[in-house]
């Protein structure tokens, strides 16, 4: 059976050791980024006018986040206007006062979700759960996960990680805990088609809806919700009720900004000119229409997002959650997306964890979680400067002593030792000779203290049985050292 979230709590090191014992998971990770890096390039290469319109989109993006107060401010009115209602959520609990106020007014039980990282990141299926709603996902990779009771895998694909098979064996379960008939087999046709029909009456139970939102244009007030399956569709317009939960940094000023960004998202992310659907949602029905719903609401999300408003991390803010700087970050294709421990994994989530819930309660992900590749700067369609961002929250790590004391002092031994020449040829032989009892068919398969990282899941090459230094002495004197 497929597992569960890591235990709470459990450290890096934990999280990141079985992540490398599942070769399955592993190598469905590794197919699924490389698959989606090569959509992207190979959609901007078919397409040059994605590039061409990349640049404004980027200017749009950080021009807006200059005058964020004012376009929000904007945005309220205008929503307002058109018979919707605007509330402001501070963090996870005041999105999860909101939405259960909402349901206990309507006398609701069922609630029925588009994907939206932004309700992942403040837990609200879990308050809903626990105030005794009954809360379904609708798009397939979230629906897959949540009946695995595990968190998205990536931004953009949270089931990546799930081969057809496991996903057969989790939908075998729920056919028997629903009393229905189970899928007719494990290809794609036949899994979706299981989904597909219990998903369906999800839909029309319904008296919530509950999405987030790819954009918010203030001149109009809409909401612009990019997806590639109906679920969206299906959860804005038929329930009752509409809420979007949508951060702060989502707000462009006008339509010509919206025009430039559209196609960022799926270009850089699946590969795709543009998404199958992309809704503008201004409001809740109004006399005259057919459908849409009796109410809108719009929760606009700060969590922490205002205070990186003009700092050196701002340009964080206008990450699109394309997902594109996951698909080329080897940590991310090696362990996967949860061993991070958060809801925003790979580069993005190895910056964005630590600005929006404390560097302390995530310490290990800039400094571990990282190869300094700059892959994820190439692969940025927004141009976020990621690895730059978190050189500077490892600079902070080190300047607040946020390591551990034995850490510390190694590293800071070790850095005397390797400030001079002498130092360092000590300490190469010293290591030449202490591997020794380490060895086997050549190759260093464990190591002590620190170093043991480098050799818990791979031999290592040993130590040279002589440095450059002590051959060219050897050589140019005729002896050796």
């Amino acid at each position: 059976m497929p597992g569960v979230l890591p235990p709470a709590g459990a450290s890096w090191p934990e999280r990141r050791r079985r992540a490398l014992a599942d070769p399955t998971m592993r190598a469905a990770v590794a197919l699924s980024a490389r698959n989606l890096a090569e959509k992207k390039a190979a959609a901007y290469a078919a397409y040059p006018p994605g590039e061409a319109m990349r640049k404004p989109a980027v200017a749009s993006r950080r021009e807006a986040l200059k005058h964020t107060d004012a376009l929000l401010e904007e945005l309220t009115r205008q929503v307002e206007a058109r018979g919707g209602h605007v509330s402001r959520a501070g963090g996870p609990a005041d999105v999860g006062r909101y939405v259960l106020a909402v349901a206990r007014r309507r006398g609701a039980q069922r609630v029925v979700k588009s994907k939206s990282m932004a309700t992942e990141e403040v837990a609200l299926n879990e308050q809903l759960e626990a105030a005794g709603l009954h809360v379904r996902e609708t798009d397939l990779g979230e629906y897959i996960i949540q009946l695995a009771r595990e968190r998205p895998a990536h931004i953009l694909v949270p089931a990546s990680h799930k081969t057809r098979q496991q996903i057969r064996a989790l939908f075998d379960a729920e056919a028997e805990k629903s009393k229905v008939a189970p899928p007719t087999g494990d290809a794609t046709p036949e899994l979706t088609a299981f989904a597909r029909r219990q998903l369906r009456a999800e839909f029309l139970a319904a008296e919530i809806g509950i999405t987030g939102g790819n954009f918010l244009v203030a001149e109009t007030g809409t909401l612009v919700l990019i997806t590639n399956e109906g679920n969206g569709r299906m959860t804005t317009s038929l329930p009752p009720v509409h809420i979007a939960v949508v951060g702060i940094d989502k707000i462009v000023a006008t339509w010509d900004d919206v025009a430039v960004l559209l196609q960022q998202a799926p270009m850089s992310g699946t590969g795709q000119l543009i998404s199958t659907y992309t809704s503008f949602i201004t409001g809740p029905r109004l006399p005259g229409e057919l459908d849409g719903p009796e109410e809108f609401h719009l929760l606009l999300l700060d969590n922490g997002r205002h205070e990186l408003l003009g700092t050196a991390y701002e340009d964080v803010l206008s990450c699109i959650r394309c997902g594109a700087c996951l698909n080329v970050c080897p940590v991310f294709r090696t362990i996967g997306g949860q061993a991070y421990g958060s809801m925003y994994s790979g580069p993005i989530g190895v910056v964005l964890t630590p600005l929006l819930g404390g560097l302390d309660q995530a310490p290990e992900l800039p400094k571990s979680a990282c190869a300094m590749c700059y892959a994820c700067r190439d692969a940025c369609p927004m141009e976020i400067e990621l690895p730059r961002h978190i050189l500077a929250l490892r600079r902070t790590e080190i300047e607040e002593s946020m390591e551990p004391l034995t850490v510390r002092l190694t590293f800071e031994l070790w850095g005397r030792f390797w400030a001079n020449p002498s130092g360092f040829r000590l300490t190469a032989r010293l290591a030449r000779l202490g591997q020794r009892a380490l060895m086997r068919n050549g190759r260093l398969t464990r190591a002590p203290g620190l170093v043991g990282g480098w050799t818990a899941t791979r031999d290592s090459p040993p130590v040279a049985k002589e440095t450059f230094h002590e051959w060219w002495q050897r050589t140019r004197t005729g002896s050796p050292t």
